[in-house]
């Protein structure tokens, strides 16, 4: 019986591209680096792939953009919002947000283009943009499955938005 593994650095994520523009705009070019954070493009794909970023910068003519992921930061169009409340936030906000930085660190392992867009200070807690609904979600599942609590998820119906709320 053959058995297949996959490893984390081969392994790719699927990735749903209706439904956001930002990531239909990739289409124009084949090969491009992101001018704010170095991102490469190459294959229909964004890495932080390092070898090839220096032979991209080696070539003569080579494409400057913004990656989905800039863009959407710049724009301040956030696939996902969480919201964390309550008292033990309070008392345990520097292991949460290691926990959500190590998510986020683990994510952009598999796709670059998932990212924290920013934390805010909110009444009666904190917020974090992501750049996409599934870091968000993972963001949730995890601070859930590490603390408990409750958590909600709610998608948006017409845009690729998910608003996760947990509280303890």
């Amino acid at each position: 019986m053959h058995v297949r593994r996959h490893h984390s650095s081969t392994q790719r994520k699927s990735m749903d591209t209706c439904g956001d523009p930002y990531l239909s705009q990739d289409m124009r070019y084949e090969t491009a680096v992101c001018k704010r954070c170095n991102a490469a493009y190459q294959n229909k794909r964004w890495s932080f792939d390092e070898s090839l970023l220096r032979r991209m910068n080696e070539w003569k003519v080579v494409n400057k953009v913004l990656c989905p992921a800039c863009q959407k930061i710049k724009d301040r169009f956030p696939g996902g919002i969480v919201t964390l409340k309550g008292e033990f936030l309070r008392e345990h906000k520097d292991e949460i947000m290691n926990l959500i930085r190590n998510e986020e660190e683990r994510a952009m392992g598999f796709n670059p283009l998932e990212r924290i867009m920013g934390i805010n200070v909110v009444r009666e807690g904190m917020e974090l943009t992501t750049t996409n609904e599934k870091l968000a979600q993972r963001i949730g599942k995890s601070i859930y499955r590490a603390y408990h609590g409750k958590v909600g998820y709610k998608w948006s119906r017409d845009t690729k938005l998910l608003r996760v709320a947990w509280e303890r």
